[in-house]
């Protein structure tokens, strides 16, 4: 189908997707000179029995309901209207893609980014919710992710404008978004912000497990299962995230509204909250082994996935050497160290395998635990995690006298590492490559960049006399807003060369205590 040359006032410029519901595409704004995304939807009576007038008016009266929410992770609604047949929505245009694009090229993001998306969609959820506007759609086709790693969500009262109920009883069709419905929902009951937040849990299970959790390829198989069956059933579901994360989902899951996480401020604080262990988690997956010997595959998978056979399996020779050359290694690095401070060092003794080495451990015996490390703040772009200590690094206490004698293990006892704390909750990450305008309501607000206090918001932003921010250092900059009967907010701001913006916008709103 060709796209029109205009829409109402708007100059179509391009289509930037299509969806059940309709086209979306990019348009220019005369009369304000700016970028906007135009939703053109049908007006034409479809299986719900609403004639076209009352699906208008329907249309128009939930797009004033959605333009007045106010919200960072909330895209703006401007404007609506009917040309034809067809109604349009105009929306912000969003610098980025829909989560569901990514999740199309099987782009999923860690469990720890996955946990601050989803608290970020809670949020505009929550001020949406004070509003008394339920969302009735929430799925990955319309969580947006800017390039600057903000979410923001989208189609607000689209849903209940057009009857939500279409979708189920349409023949014919893929499944699409009846796989993120609340049972209430399907069933035809009132809804209340509860609805949104059973359908976020049903993304956020997808973004963790990489699967739906109701995998119906039928709309009947589906509804069966999203009110009778439980995603969290299977021990395996709860071992591959976590037993936190698993009853977090379970809430969010609940059949029943009453059984639910209560509330989406609610929702964001329990998924914040979680995002520390998660990362840990990550980390142990994934964490790099710099500075140790590498480990042929078929050693390492050997304790993961042992073969069972009918006489007791014996440790692959392989495997015995690798620990035993690792021990070695250890007490080398150590003896090194000592023999700076002392002109003879004691011979070397046998060494037992430090605590950083994992044995091979016997046949079905748990895997070994390791230390978790920090997590990484960052809910869209996470950093590499960093290098591990290497042996020496690890043991060696730069404020134990190196003439300490071996005790009879071989070694000095090993002195105690502190744990780093973890960081505070993060509610947003910008980009930029020099500085940042701090555009934060209420305007009084103090900010406090890596921990110097460099005074008020207003002073920041950049307007009337307000100067920019200009980062000393690129990295990772923490930034800390408080103000006397708001809750304090904490935000990231990382500076680096390849940032789109040369100063970032941080627009950012306090929330009430």
């Amino acid at each position: 189908m060709t796209a029109p040359h205009t829409i109402g006032r708007f100059v179509v410029t391009g289509e930037l997707g299509r969806g059940a519901m309709g086209v979306v595409y990019r348009a220019s704004d005369p009369a304000l000179d700016r970028q906007v995304a135009v939703k053109v939807i049908s007006a034409r009576p479809g299986p719900v029995p609403v004639t076209a007038d009352e699906l208008e008016a329907r249309f128009l009266r939930e797009a004033r309901v959605a333009a007045r929410i106010a919200h960072p992770g909330v895209v703006t609604v401007f404007d609506a209207g009917r040309e034809a047949d067809s109604l349009y929505l105009v929306m912000e245009l969003v610098d980025g893609e829909s989560l569901g694009e990514r999740l199309g090229r099987r782009e999923f993001p860690s469990a720890a980014e996955a946990f601050e998306m989803a608290a970020q969609v809670a949020d505009a959820l929550a001020a949406a919710h004070a509003l008394g506007v339920v969302h009735r759609d929430i799925k990955p086709g319309n969580i947006m992710v800017t390039r600057s790693g903000r979410v923001k969500v989208a189609d607000f009262g689209v849903a209940k404008a057009i009857g939500e109920d279409t979708n189920l009883t349409r023949t014919g069709t893929v499944v699409g978004s009846p796989a993120y419905m609340a049972p209430e929902q399907v069933r035809g009951a009132p809804l209340d912000g509860r609805a949104d937040l059973f359908s976020l849990g049903v993304v956020l299970y997808e973004l963790l497990l990489q699967r739906k959790p109701f995998p119906a390829d039928t709309v009947t198989t589906l509804i069966y299962q999203i009110l009778h069956e439980d995603p969290l059933a299977d021990p395996d579901v709860s071992r591959a995230v976590g037993g936190e994360a698993a009853a977090f989902l379970r809430r969010c899951l609940a059949k029943a509204p009453a059984d639910r996480i209560p509330d989406a401020a609610s929702f964001a604080a329990g998924a914040r909250a979680l995002v520390p262990s998660v990362a840990a988690n990550d980390m142990e997956r994934t964490a790099p082994t710099a500075g140790l010997p590498s480990v042929p595959a078929s050693v390492a998978s050997a304790p993961v996935a042992p073969v069972a056979a009918p006489a007791p399996r014996r440790f692959p020779v392989e495997a015995v050497l690798v620990v035993s050359g690792l021990a070695l290694l250890g007490a080398a690095a150590l003896v090194v160290v000592h023999n700076r401070s002392q002109q003879a060092a004691p011979p070397l003794r046998p060494v037992q395998a430090q605590a950083d080495m994992v044995p091979v451990p016997p046949k079905g015996a748990p895997p070994p635990q390791r230390a978790r490390a920090r997590s990484d703040p960052d809910p869209v772009r996470s950093q590499a995690a960093p290098p591990q200590r290497t042996l020496a690094q690890a043991r060696v206490d730069p404020a134990r006298p190196m003439g300490v004698a071996p005790t009879a293990a071989g070694l000095a006892p090993v002195p105690t590492v502190a744990a780093t704390p973890t960081r505070p909750p993060i509610a947003g990450i910008f980009y930029c490559r020099r500085g940042a305008d701090f555009n934060v309501s209420p305007e009084d607000a103090i900010v406090t960049v890596d921990g110097t206090a460099i005074g008020k918001a207003d002073d920041w932003d950049n307007k009337g006399g307000g100067k920019t921010y200009v980062f000393a250092r690129p990295g990772r900059h923490l930034v800390k807003l408080t103000l006397a009967g708001y809750r304090t907010t904490w935000i990231e701001v990382v500076a680096e060369p390849s940032a789109k913006d040369e100063v970032v916008d941080v627009d950012t709103q306090l929330p009430e205590q």
